[in-house]
């Protein structure tokens, strides 16, 4: 793309103040082309003028999750322009979307190579890479990309999954700060040396264990067990950190410990199947397995093992007729619903998905996760009109995903105006968590440029 897109000089305040628009850019070009075919920078011109239209043409493909089939178009494009980073780009998701993430890391490199400040591609190739489980590269080009577009939510949110950021309250305030993982770490560390009630460390263990500072949390419940050996949360705690440090061997110990005095703990059984699984104990992980979803059927991680067990042993099939059992054993439950939703949706099968999906909303009216699954697909399948219904009917105080979900329909129909109002309202809910404040707030900054 050339650096500067051409505007009407009439229009010049407003295309600094929303930014710039590139059908109208591709206008002006034509027009100066046809005035002054010799005009400095012709060249990079009558190249954007050739695939602008082709561009364009892509918008329907991508609108309608068509990706496959636009990747052919895209190399067209890029025989066009062999120097086009938005192409690149433009390949580099599509590739990620199909799978080919070998693909969408070569085309995202060579955007950069042509655009090496554009931050917005740094966080792309940091999906891609996530994607491969390549935690180490994401983490490096997620910093280089909040170097490139400080404080932007999307790169932040990425970081703080990924452990490289921590949310904290700001002292004496509503707002949060982020805190890079070396101070965070010295701060929790000190916090659990210091404190020695039970009940304290054993909240500070397991929001180590959620932040991933897994030695930390071992410290922390191991502070516990010495002064209280038969604390049964604590050796669920302790076992769950040796768990996550991989450290297989103490982990089934603690945890076989747990489950002897507390065997109806689903947790405690799922972590013992983790454990099995890692160590290809296949035999003792599946009836672990099967103890967990017997114990509660609309467990959805436990469900989600289960099928990816079985997918895992190229047994789908047989997959299915177990969640269709359970369906049918517990006519109560939702949970094995929502999984031969998912399934169906993953198969292409949206009708039938679209059915589990109500079927299990009409056992479990108002199940955030079922809403969401179901919201999130009506949007990709373009009926927002059907989204915003299905969300309004559900009662207040609605949970900040499913008021993103209907933000996000309001914005793609053009109703700025109550998409505002609905996160404004959401905005001033009393003890708000500071990471929804900070995601709301983002998004409302976001709709108000495009306002």
């Amino acid at each position: 793309m050339p650096l500067h897109v051409p505007v009407w000089v009439k229009n010049q305040k407003e295309a600094e103040k929303k930014g710039y628009d590139f059908s109208e850019g591709s206008r002006v070009m034509e027009r100066l082309l046809q005035a002054s075919p010799t005009v400095p920078g012709a060249y990079l011109y009558q190249l954007f003028v050739r695939k602008w239209s082709k561009l364009m043409e892509l918008n329907p493909y991508f609108a309608k999750g068509r990706i496959a089939e636009a990747i052919s178009k895209l190399i067209e494009i890029l025989e066009i322009d062999p120097e086009c980073p938005l192409t690149a780009f433009q390949l580099g998701y599509c590739f990620r979307v199909t799978g080919e993430l070998e693909k969408s890391e070569s085309f995202y490199r060579q955007a950069l190579r042509m655009a090496p400040e554009a931050g917005w591609i740094y966080s792309n190739l940091g999906r891609t890479y996530r994607v491969m489980g390549d935690k180490a590269k994401a983490v490096g080009v997620f910093w280089k990309a909040l170097e490139l577009l400080p404080g932007d939510q999307f790169v932040l949110e990425q970081l703080v999954e990924l452990g490289e950021l921590f949310i904290v309250p700001k002292p004496d305030s509503s707002e949060a700060l982020f805190v890079k993982r070396p101070d965070y770490e010295r701060k929790m560390k000190e916090a659990v040396e210091k404190e020695t009630d039970p009940v304290s460390l054993m909240g500070l263990g397991w929001k180590l264990l959620q932040d991933r500072l897994v030695d930390l949390a071992s410290q922390s419940f191991q502070k516990v067990l010495e002064n209280d050996k038969q604390n049964s949360d604590a050796l669920l705690g302790l076992g769950t950190s040796h768990l996550e440090a991989g450290r297989y061997k103490e982990a089934d110990q603690i945890l076989t410990d747990y489950l002897d005095e507390n065997p109806q703990s689903v947790t405690g059984h799922l972590n013992l199947f983790k454990v099995y699984l890692a160590e290809n104990e296949e035999e003792l992980a599946w009836q672990e397995l099967q103890t967990a979803v017997l114990l509660d059927p609309n467990r959805l991680d436990v469900l989600r093992q289960l099928y990816f067990l079985f997918l895992e042993a190229d047994r789908r099939d047989e997959g299915m007729e177990w969640i269709e059992h359970l369906i049918d054993d517990v006519p109560a439950s939702f949970g094995p619903l929502l999984v031969k939703a998912w399934c169906l949706n993953e198969a292409d099968q949206w009708e039938e998905a679209e059915e589990a999906l109500k079927m299990a909303l009409q056992r479990a009216p108002h199940n955030e996760e079922a809403l969401l699954f179901y919201t999130a697909e009506l949007g990709r399948r373009e009926k927002t009109d059907e989204l915003i219904q299905v969300i309004l009917n559900e009662p207040e105080p609605r949970s900040l995903s499913l008021t993103i979900n209907l933000v996000l329909a309001y914005t793609r129909t053009g109703r700025l105006a109550e998409a505002k109002k609905i996160l404004t309202e959401f905005l001033n809910r009393k003890g708000l968590p500071l990471e929804d404040q900070q995601k709301a707030k983002a998004l409302l900054s976001e709709i108000e440029k495009e306002d």
